[in-house]
């Protein structure tokens, strides 16, 4: 059976050479994600690598495997088929699963200084304070994934942080008041009015979370699992993050608490975390939180991941080394170490995973579900 599912595939990309060229380029194609050699193109070198090591186990073919399932088939083929082309080179970079476009930058898109993603979406924000957003949701048709979550509001004005919610997104004004459009069936959207002004947003999968200036954190949206029940104990905090269900709170003195769904136990905080300068969460599956996890980043600069671990999301590597910042997907894990570079590890079905090799040394990192997002120096 593989020797036939071989020659057919041999006499497609034959015939898609014929059409195509050795290096013809696709417009609107790839972001660096399959440039297996580094040459800046996708083109019949990686075509030809991927071929050559066709049905071979992970185990001599670990960088055509793009999918780490396993085995070079029919899958790592159309990772390459569809990055087909010449990298597009610039400040921001977003590889993964891109169905509805949302690892395509926009070509003016300009310097960034964060940015986020959400579900099929990625929110960017430029160095002149405004929100620039794409992926799905470009359109409002109230119907998934479309919910208008990348039509960025015209009168928003300018803001300091941005956050990405599974089909809404959430920008905090320089003001410091917090707005939040798109799919909003949970009030997730909803800004209550006394909220205040506020340091700090996030974004669960239908929940949003803001940090007030005098530390303490509000929640609404959907509460199913009590992600929106801040702990009457909390104390006053300095960051926020969110998984799927459940929420994040890093304590002013570096102790991290969780809750909302907990169902494997990404709500359970380490009792030797120790103190930490950063938290994150994975966007799971479901409202139950089903493969959500929780990261932090301690002071000393190591990472601990814990809670659903599927896909190895919380396995992270020994070889880590120190790191600055971390991010979650849907059952995968960003870490940016210090001297610039990316790491991922956990669900790679999208090649989310695969970072491009000439990549360069980044500033800020984020995962969407399925892809994932980075600013480069």
């Amino acid at each position: 059976m593989k020797t036939g599912l071989n020659h057919a595939v041999r006499v497609t990309v034959a015939a898609l050479s014929i059409v195509l060229g050795l290096g013809a380029a696709v417009p609107a194609a790839a972001q660096c994600p399959g440039d297996l050699n580094g040459n800046g193109a996708v083109d019949g070198l990686e075509l030809a690598a991927v071929l050559g090591a066709w049905g071979t186990n992970g185990q001599g073919a670990l960088v055509t495997d793009l999918d780490g399932d396993g085995i070079v088939d029919g899958a790592d083929l159309s990772f390459i088929l569809a990055n087909w082309g010449p990298c597009l080179r610039g400040p921001n970079w977003a590889w993964g699963w891109n169905e509805y476009g949302q690892c395509y930058i926009p070509a003016d898109l300009g310097p960034c200084t964060a940015i986020a993603g959400g579900g099929p979406h990625t929110i960017a924000l430029r160095t002149d304070g405004t929100v620039r957003a794409w992926g799905a949701g470009t359109t409002d048709t109230g119907s998934y994934p479309n919910y208008g979550q990348s039509i960025v509001p015209t009168d928003l004005g300018p803001c300091s942080a941005i956050a990405g919610g599974g089909t809404h997104a959430i920008a905090l004004r320089t003001d410091g008041t917090v707005r939040a459009w798109g799919y909003t069936g949970y009030g997730q959207c909803n800004v209550p009015t006394d909220l205040g002004p506020c340091t700090a947003i996030a974004g669960g999968y239908w929940h949003t979370i803001a940090l007030r200036t005098d530390g303490t954190v509000r929640a609404w949206g959907y509460n199913g699992s009590g992600q929106c029940n801040v702990p009457t104990d909390l104390g006053p905090c300095t960051a926020i993050s969110a998984g799927y269900g459940h929420t994040i709170a890093l304590r002013t003195d570096g102790t991290v608490r969780a809750w909302g769904a907990n169902s494997g136990g990404q709500c359970n905080v380490p009792a030797d975390l120790g103190p930490c300068t950063a938290i994150a969460g994975g966007l799971g599956a479901n409202y139950k939180g089903s493969y959500s996890h929780t990261i932090a980043l301690r002071t000393d600069g190591t990472v601990r991941a814990w809670g659903h671990n599927s896909s190895g999301q919380c396995n992270v590597p020994t070889d880590l080394g120190p790191c600055t910042a971390i991010a979650g997907g849907d059952r995968h894990t960003i870490a940016l170490r210090t001297d610039g570079t990316v790491r991922a590890w956990g669900r790679n079905n999208y090649g989310q995973c695969h970072i491009p090799p000439d990549l360069g040394p980044c500033t800020a990192i984020a995962g969407g579900d399925g892809h994932t997002i980075a600013i480069q120096r």
